[in-house]
């Protein structure tokens, strides 16, 4: 339970992130979203047919950024003992002071390329929680799983399955919540501070830090648990 409880809280966390790096991209650099390639892909196929090959060429680049991110994150899964959670949320830092020094003049493709690796290698390392598989950089598939459960709940007559799709459904909303509260303070801070509402996501990245930290040095602390249950 404790476990579990942990994994939503990190998942949550992780879903703010996400949906402020995804709104910042999108506010800030004329809308482009900077968390997927669905419409870079999409506008790669325009631009190529459309003979602009420089545009093309800029396309493929966050393309091949994006995959290499992927690559990179499976192989130190497989291949090393480090705690990737923690290593996301350093990339994340990284990525952070790059976007906040590119100008805005830079071509918005270009400028989001560090945000397309960190979103990307974040995506692989913080998969879902509570056995489901669940991103925290966009919400599609978070929307289509919420509606299908709770509409699930109330087609089912099972009481057990019913509550297993309401359970599923909570946490998906959940996600949902969690990301487009992300969004919404990247579009407040953005109204205020422009491009500069970048680095005010730092903040919300030492808190993560911290929280991961507190829960690795406290998890198998006796005292700790036997506060927690007397509380």
């Amino acid at each position: 339970m404790e476990n579990n409880y942990h994994e939503v809280i990190v998942h949550y966390l992780m879903a703010i992130v996400g949906g402020f790096f995804g709104g910042y991209a999108i506010f800030t650099r004329m809308n482009v979203f900077g968390s997927a390639q669905t419409a870079n892909l999409i506008d790669l196929v325009r631009d190529i047919l459309g003979s602009n090959y420089i545009e093309s060429m800029i396309r493929i680049g966050a393309l091949l950024i994006y995959i290499s991110a992927m690559i990179i994150a499976t192989i130190l899964t497989y291949r090393t003992k480090w705690k990737l959670q923690y290593l996301v949320l350093y990339l994340e830092l990284a990525c952070i002071i790059v976007l906040g020094i590119i100008p805005e003049s830079v071509n918005p493709i270009i400028a989001l390329y560090p945000c397309f690796f960190v979103t990307a290698f974040q995506w692989c390392v913080f998969k879902g929680a509570l056995g489901y598989t669940s991103s925290t950089i966009f919400s599609t598939n978070n929307l289509k799983q919420t509606i299908l459960s709770i509409t699930e709940y109330f087609l089912i007559e099972d009481p057990q399955i019913k509550q297993g799709k309401l359970k599923k459904g909570c946490f998906f909303g959940g996600t949902l919540f969690c990301f487009h509260s992300g969004v919404a303070l990247a579009y407040i801070l953005h109204i205020f501070f422009a491009f500069n509402a970048i680095w005010f996501l730092s903040i919300l990245i030492f808190i993560n830090l911290a929280y991961f930290i507190y829960h690795d040095k406290y998890q198998n602390n006796y005292i700790f648990q036997h506060i927690k249950k007397m509380i």
